[in-house]
């Protein structure tokens, strides 16, 4: 079971800083910590497809229509961090103000979800949000500027790691086709 608290500990230990048991422990480690978790978390998930986080929705039309440019809005979902994908690719859209605007009747989405529960999370994304954390409150934390890009380092590191393992698990999905057109191109 892996638990926030954990995740803070894998950035405090990168910078080679004691671990917490609490983040509501009584020193700065932990304050950094609470203060500045959730919102790497959701930068890391909305940084990469992660495949842990990728879902789909039919979203629900809302009752009013957009003022102009287009005929229909749709409410994206709560807890959306990013829009992937929209089902019919090829219709113009819009996201404004959580809202998907569209000439589509009907709008599915694929999205990046915000995930609170670290044990939903994968082990690459576990690292990456740490390395992040890390990245995030290395100055505040020692004083060295350093470990900040440091830290950078071994974050995209793991982010690299993650689109190799991604790769192999997606199957091949986005085939390419020859026809006229690309046998045209040769």
């Amino acid at each position: 079971m892996t638990s926030v608290v954990e995740i803070c500990n894998i950035g405090l230990t990168n910078l080679g800083d004691q671990k917490i048991s609490s983040l509501t422990d009584n020193n700065e480690r932990a304050r950094l910590c609470n203060l500045r978790y959730e919102d790497t978390r959701d930068a890391v998930l909305r940084s990469y497809p992660w495949t842990c986080a990728v879902t789909r929705a039919k979203l629900a039309r809302s009752s009013t229509n957009p003022v102009w440019g287009f005929s229909y809005r749709y409410q994206l979902p709560s807890d959306c961090l990013r829009v992937l994908d929209l089902y019919d690719w090829d219709d113009e859209h819009y996201i404004e103000n959580g809202f998907i605007v569209t000439d589509s009747e009907q709008a599915w989405i694929k999205y990046i979800k915000r995930i609170e529960d670290p044990n939903e999370f994968d082990s690459l994304l576990i690292h990456a949000i740490g390395l992040r954390l890390a990245m995030e409150i290395a100055e505040s934390l020692t004083g060295r500027p350093e470990l900040r890009n440091n830290m950078l380092g071994k974050y995209n590191t793991v982010l690299a790691e993650a689109r190799s393992a991604d790769s192999s698990e997606r199957g091949n999905v986005n085939t390419i086709y020859a026809d006229v057109f690309l046998e045209a191109r040769r």
